[in-house]
């Protein structure tokens, strides 16, 4: 117990991680806020993984991004773009220890066309924030507890923790590329690097554990297959000091109402060397769902007997004015 305590409280940690990496857009890269068709975005995710084999680590986010109104904005010399702002949320507990993570983070972007037919725009961002990580050691075992014969949870533990809080500042930034091809066919590119003031984070009195940056690129697109299915390919690599993950998938979108913006997804994704991830989400007008389960292949498979992370994310696009439909049409096409 008290070696992977050491690990998780005085080595480089690592960041929190949603499979349906798309559907956090702040937690991916702040590169992707403002990009959204509509004014304002709501989005909220939640993760439990591992609960067939310890306490499970429950990791919740919530996010809100926006297109900021720059036509209203009477500032000399502003670059000509798309203007975007918003903040994120997470909130991760993990294991006996409780060890936490809260973090609120800004972010702000701008986009530009760099075509002259509108089919390509590259955007940047940057994004600051706030970190809190705690611990609680009230319910850990450590070897100088036991007295030969038994355990004895009020001896002494032989551990001194210089504090059980800390709080530091966090920042980073990023940067995406898209390209229109056509309606329904597009490609993403982005990358972001975060962490990368390297702030100091340790529990320990005698250590200088610094936080590692992280780095991130993704890629995804939407291909027009038949007048009703596109296909939707996803990819993620990102790596933080020694530790890195690949996640590959695509899904298919079904396009039901296309006046009302109703499609069904259905894919599957791979973490390599760690899960097979089914995934199903849906588009209800304004409104889009996810859900995702985890499927353990590592050699944790025999703990966890397959058991790995379900994942829900919900979010939601509001628009500042949306025009009524007539329920009939007021008059033949030909007048």
């Amino acid at each position: 117990m008290i070696c992977c305590l050491m690990n998780a409280l005085g080595a480089v940690s690592q960041d929190i991680h949603f499979s349906q990496f798309n559907a956090t857009p702040l937690n991916l890269n702040p590169a992707l806020t403002g990009l959204f068709d509509g004014d304002y975005r709501f989005v909220l995710n939640r993760r439990n993984q591992w609960a067939s084999i310890t306490v499970p680590y429950n990791t919740y986010s919530g996010s809100f991004d926006m297109v900021l109104p720059t036509k209203d904005w009477k500032i000399k010399n502003l670059p000509e773009g798309i203007w975007g702002a918003g903040i994120v949320i997470n909130n991760d507990k993990a294991g006996d220890s409780q060890l936490g993570l809260l973090e609120a983070k800004v972010s702000l972007s701008y986009t530009r066309k760099i075509s002259k037919d509108s089919s390509m725009f590259l955007t940047f961002a940057i994004q600051p924030g706030i970190s809190n990580k705690s611990f609680n050691y009230n319910n850990l075992q450590f070897d100088e507890q036991w007295d030969g014969d038994s355990f004895d949870p009020n001896r002494f533990s032989g551990e001194v923790f210089q504090r059980t809080s800390f709080t530091y500042l966090d920042l980073g930034f990023g940067t995406r590329w898209h390209y229109r091809l056509k309606a329904r066919n597009n490609v993403n590119i982005g990358l972001s690097y975060t962490h990368f003031n390297k702030a100091t984070e340790t529990f320990l009195s005698n250590s200088s554990s610094q936080l590692s940056p992280k780095f991130a690129f993704h890629a995804d697109g939407q291909f027009m297959v038949t007048d009703e299915v596109d296909l939707v390919p996803s990819w993620l690599y990102q790596r933080q000091n020694t530790f890195s993950e690949a996640i590959i998938g695509a899904s298919g979108k079904y396009i039901i109402n296309p006046e009302d913006n109703i499609n069904f997804y259905l894919g599957v994704f791979v973490r390599f060397q760690d899960a097979v991830i089914p995934m199903v989400s849906m588009d209800y007008r304004d409104f889009k769902a996810g859900l995702s389960y985890d499927v353990n292949t590592s050699q944790l498979k025999t703990a966890s007997n397959g058991h790995g992370g379900f994942e829900l994310s919900v979010s939601y696009v509001m628009r500042k004015f949306v025009p009524l439909k007539p329920a009939k049409r007021l008059c033949p096409v030909y007048l």
